[in-house]
């Protein structure tokens, strides 16, 4: 027989699914899997940008990929470009890498009116107001086809919703779920949680509760004593944003690059 009590809780686990499920409503709310900064990196025009949006929005996915094979042995890795065709999992990687960076570019250009898309706001806002399963199937049914959420491969997180509409809308009518008018990124933090625990084996409210008061330092369930910090994956975001900060020239450079060996001039803007 095995031991009596509660099972102990996978933290890795919950961190994991918090993440995938993090994305997939942040996706379904603003289009992009993950926030974006709206501000424009320096040195990049409004014609620049223009000009980089429409050369990648003529490209093939097979073009794409190609081209990001010739940026990346012109920047020393060593790759194999006398394979000029992608493999199907290859074309799809590259039309959800195209698509991801094209919106980021229009952010740039317009992040007040993409970051407010009606469309899937209204979707979020009937998914979040949604107290019975008639209208959760309705939202979720809107939610799965949404063309990027498709592309993305996320049409799998509403199905897991509808798999376990009972617990989803108790998440809701807990005290603890956030209602007020300013609480949306709570309320999408809060459902991420709760349905981590539902993939992750553990009870909605235990999920929450752990990953809310989980510690972050020395001692915590994810702390990488050798590399002297927090794994989870918010931690990891920001350690990768002060990277991003600090690279933003390099990556710029690497959008011109690829613009260039595209046969794309930067005065075409």
């Amino acid at each position: 027989m095995g031991k009596r009590g509660p099972k102990p809780v996978d933290m890795g686990l919950l961190n994991m699914w918090e993440f995938e499920w993090y994305k997939a409503f942040h996706l379904l709310r603003e289009g992009t899997q993950l926030p974006t900064g709206s501000t424009p990196p320096p040195n990049l025009n409004p014609a620049e940008l223009r000009a980089f949006i429409r050369r990648l929005e003529q490209m093939s996915a097979e073009e794409y990929w190609f081209t990001r094979r010739r940026v990346a042995s012109k920047l020393g890795q060593k790759v194999n470009l006398s394979r000029t065709r992608p493999m199907q999992v290859e074309r799809e990687w590259a039309e959800r890498e195209k698509a991801q960076e094209i919106f980021e570019l229009r952010y740039y250009l317009e992040p007040k009116r993409i970051h407010a898309r009606a469309e899937r706001r209204e979707i979020w806002n009937d998914f979040i107001r949604a107290r019975t399963l008639p209208a959760l199937q309705e939202a979720c049914e809107c939610w799965e086809h949404l063309p990027d959420v498709r592309a993305a491969g996320f049409t799998c997180y509403p199905a897991h919703i509808l798999a376990n509409p009972k617990r989803f809308l108790s998440m809701k009518r807990n005290r603890r779920f956030p209602r007020s008018s300013y609480s949306d990124d709570s309320r999408l933090e809060y459902l991420a949680r709760g349905m981590a625990g539902v993939l992750g084996g553990v009870s909605p409210v235990t999920a929450i509760e752990r990953l809310r008061n989980m510690k972050h330092a020395t001692g915590g369930p994810l702390w990488k004593e050798s590399e002297q910090h927090c794994d989870c994956w918010r931690c990891s975001r920001k350690r990768w944003s002060a990277f991003t900060r600090i690279s933003t020239e390099a990556w710029l450079n690497g959008l011109r690059l690829f613009i260039e060996i595209a046969g794309v001039s930067k005065k075409s803007g």
